[in-house]
């Protein structure tokens, strides 16, 4: 019974990473190789692909309107692609992104050392509980 859960948990591990842009057959073998919920927190910590995968598609912290026909283009773009339109190149986007970026970073190594810490503490805990048990 131990087995069979340890497995489905694992496949419940492969199922999320799938969704979140990661390999799914990849994550299940971690997760039952190692653990179902060490593999749950180092997905949870990791960074969400499938958000990422989204970028091509305009948007405003990618992209800049035309004051014209207010369709999305290049913040770089001197001429507006749809209506001709002149434009004015946006620089500062480019900088604004770049700080965008960073804080993402900063917020990745925060969310993993949060999860290496609460792995740790469920170690901590275990060994605590065998001695308490033996």
């Amino acid at each position: 019974m131990f087995v069979f859960l340890w497995l489905l948990f694992a496949v419940a591990v492969g199922l999320l990473a799938s969704k979140r842009g990661r390999s799914g057959f990849a994550w299940f073998l971690i997760a039952a190789l190692l653990s179902p919920l060490i593999g749950f927190v180092f997905l949870l910590v990791t960074k969400d692909l499938a958000k990422t995968s989204e970028s091509t598609v305009p948007a405003q912290n990618t992209h800049v309107r035309c004051p014209a026909c207010a369709e999305w283009v290049m913040p770089e773009a001197v001429v507006c692609k749809h209506c001709g339109g002149p434009l004015v190149p946006q620089p500062l986007h480019h900088q604004a992104q770049a700080k965008a970026a960073e804080l993402e970073r900063e917020s990745e190594k925060n969310n993993l050392a949060i999860g290496v810490t609460a792995i740790f503490a469920l170690f901590v805990f275990a060994a605590l509980l065998s001695q308490c048990a033996g």
